[in-house]
């Protein structure tokens, strides 16, 4: 018997037409067909989480997404409809929503940008400006002059003709200055703004200083630019027949006003969509939407290279690349939007030699992705969808950070991991793994103390359509639990409980969840089936009538949405040893051993037909906790036959986290 290893899933999906290529390393870390799944720096592979509800767009109109940056502290999406905009952005808890203004309804603004203008929109930034260019319209200027006040104008700078130029489709901050390229009718030319003064582009007849405006002429290319672009010591000019450099005649020489030059870099040509900035590397798609490329300065020969990163993955990108978009967070992934409406998750570090394509599946199509920067600091990734007809906003949920039991305070008072499942369970009911999702929760921050048959709230809480349902305790250490069945509501503050639990802890708490049986408002979803996870366990499938669904049982927490199922299929397993290949050897796989951390569900097996459960799911019999998810090493034998063809096949089809930090796979070869 010999045991085989996968302890990273880097490589992502490789193309089929590499099969035969059981010499590399990437055969053995990648896969022939992955859907939902995907790895990051760490090498394990994740189940990718849900998109969450945020809003329907305006007049349910198909919209473009776009950041605008204040600070770091507050950043908003923008939403781009025909002739219209509108702004959400972070409250100060952190919830998402509409930028309202004085009457209470979201506060838009006509911008004479159609939705065809607005997809192509280029932008620069800085602080509370914006512009804006595309073709066919004069440059706007987006400002904001109070947290919810913006104003939208063109502008109108010294220096340039637009009559005489055309409109520019393109613009950019860099050095101090703001630039201008892809003129309508001067489509090489690319101005520069004077230092600091960016609607000043007239250039002095002489006694020329360095801070004064200029322009240059690309002499090298033919083409129209397709982006402007700052680097960290170039402006980068990317158009279909490559990327130019501009800088001061030198590839770490600052631009001024009488020194200033312009260099096509190489010739593998760009597609006119914005380009994604990441550990100062510049990431675009190729002219042929089939490409995603990372651009940087090469030390060994000593010149700016592109690096084709999709060379083993090419199968991905059949549905043709169109935007791309880099998110910071725990897994510091680019995401790439297809034609298709299909995303691709892409995890690259130069350094470490990683690099893979991991495709997803959701349904409906995606029309436009962006990131946003939230208050703490790392990005929300949002998407517009439409789904059966209605176009929706929405965002990537986050990963849920399990708590670790050993550092809460009560873990040696836990003998029989009563704490450890409670606290678990709070965590189980954080995640999503469900689309076009949302949360339902009765959760209350506040004050409630329990005395004999009587629980009292600091503040009005209750009311007699409560009577029947529960207070449920929300634990934070694993320690507080209770449940408390309301029997009569005596005020808004108080009323006479039943205590349905083993006892309480503590007396007094300050946070508090109601429970219900039934949630409305479901009018998107009418006579559609709908996956619900309750409390952190996966409840079952539910068709919504009347807007509604209901259950047989008290729940403290739920999220409802569509399903997806992750899956990964590897090559046929085999290697090449003392002069033999293994691959077209007879072989049977006796057992699996798969490592988790905090995961659930999940099936394998060799032959998709006949694939094992990996952890044995019923949603019947808890109360407010799921099934404990696996943490460590679960065995399972193979139910397999002998035969020269082996791959494995790996199947998440519930709405659970899933994190897989190796397989180990017992093989006999005969």
């Amino acid at each position: 018997m010999t045991q085989l290893v996968i302890n990273n899933f880097v490589k992502g999906m490789i193309d089929h037409s590499l099969n035969g290529r059981f010499d590399l390393g990437f055969y053995h870390n990648g896969f022939e067909v992955s859907r939902n799944f995907f790895s990051n720096y760490q090498g394990n592979l994740k189940f990718r989480t849900g998109f969450e509800y945020v809003s329907e767009t305006r007049g349910g109109e198909e919209a473009f997404l776009t950041e605008f940056k204040f600070n770091t502290e507050q950043s908003y999406l923008l939403e781009f409809t025909e002739g219209k905009l509108r702004f959400y952005t972070y409250d100060a808890a952190g919830n998402f929503g509409y930028v309202l203004g004085d009457g209470g309804n979201p506060i838009e603004l006509d911008t004479g940008i159609t939705l065809a203008q607005a997809k192509t929109l280029r932008k620069a930034q800085n602080a509370d400006v914006m512009y804006l260019t595309t073709n066919g319209i004069n440059p706007k200027k987006l400002k904001r002059t109070a947290a919810n006040v913006f104003t939208i104008e063109n502008v109108v700078p010294s220096g340039i003709n637009f009559e005489e130029t055309g409109f520019p489709s393109c613009c950019c901050f860099y050095s101090g200055r703001l630039w201008y390229a892809g003129f309508e009718k001067k489509p090489m030319d690319v101005y520069g703004s004077k230092t600091v003064e960016y609607d000043y582009f007239t250039i002095p007849e002489s006694d020329i200083k360095p801070e004064d405006a200029l322009k240059l002429t690309l002499a090298e290319i033919c083409d129209p630019i397709s982006f402007l672009t700052s680097g960290r010591t170039n402006l980068y000019v990317g158009n279909p027949e490559g990327m130019t450099l501009i800088n001061g005649g030198g590839y770490d020489t600052a631009i001024t006003s009488t020194e200033v030059d312009s260099t096509l870099a190489n010739y593998e040509g760009v597609y006119p969509s914005a380009p994604a900035l990441k550990d100062n590397m510049l990431f675009y798609i190729g002219a042929d939407q089939r490409r995603v490329y990372a651009f940087d300065y090469d030390l060994l020969t000593e010149k700016f290279t592109s690096f084709d990163l999709n060379l083993a993955a090419y199968d991905c990108t059949r549905g043709k690349l169109k935007q791309i978009v880099y998110k910071r967070d725990e897994n510091n992934l680019i995401y790439c939007l297809l034609e298709t409406g299909q995303l691709l998750y892409f995890v690259y570090n130069q350094s470490e030699g990683i690099n893979g394509f991991f495709p997803t599946q959701t349904q409906g199509n995606i029309n436009c992705i962006c990131s946003v920067t939230r208050p703490d600091g790392e990005d929300d990734l949002f998407i517009q969808v439409e789904r059966f007809g209605v176009q929706y906003i929405e965002k990537i949920s986050p990963f849920t950070e399990f708590h670790n039991f050993y550092q809460t305070e009560y873990f040696e008072e836990d003998t029989d991991k009563r704490y450890f499942n409670r606290l678990i369970a709070e965590d189980l009911k954080s995640c999503c793994y469900l689309d076009n999702s949302s949360r339902f929760s009765l959760l209350k921050n506040i004050n409630i103390t329990i005395s004999g048959e009587q629980a009292t709230a600091a503040d009005d809480v209750f009311e007699t359509a409560m009577e029947g349902r529960c207070i449920v305790f929300k634990t934070k250490t694993g320690k507080e639990y209770g449940w408390f069945k309301i029997k009569q509501v005596l005020g808004s503050k108080v009323c006479k409980i039943e205590v349905l639990s083993d006892g309480y802890y503590p007396e007094s708490y300050d946070s508090f969840y109601i429970t219900f049986i039934e949630i409305g408002g479901l009018d998107d979803w009418e006579g559609k089936n709908i996956r619900v996870v309750a409390d952190g366990g996966y409840l079952g499938d539910f068709t919504v009538t009347d807007g509604k669904i209901g259950f047989d049982r008290e729940i403290t927490s739920l999220v409802a949405g569509f399903g997806y199922e992750g899956f990964f299929k590897t090559f046929n397993i085999g290697m090449a040893d003392g002069g033999k290949n293994y691959q077209t050897s007879k072989k049977r796989i006796s057992e699996f051993i798969l490592r988790f951390v905090m995961s659930g569900g999940c099936k394998i097996g060799t032959d998709i037909n006949r694939m094992q459960e990996v952890q044995m799911f019923s949603p019947g019999g808890f109360l407010d906790l799921p099934p404990l998810p696996m943490d460590g090493d679960e065995k399972r034998t193979a139910p397999d036959d002998t035969n020269e063809h082996k791959c494995i096949f790996f199947k998440q089809d519930l709405p659970l986290p899933v994190n897989l930090t190796m397989l180990q796979y017992n093989i006999d070869f005969s």
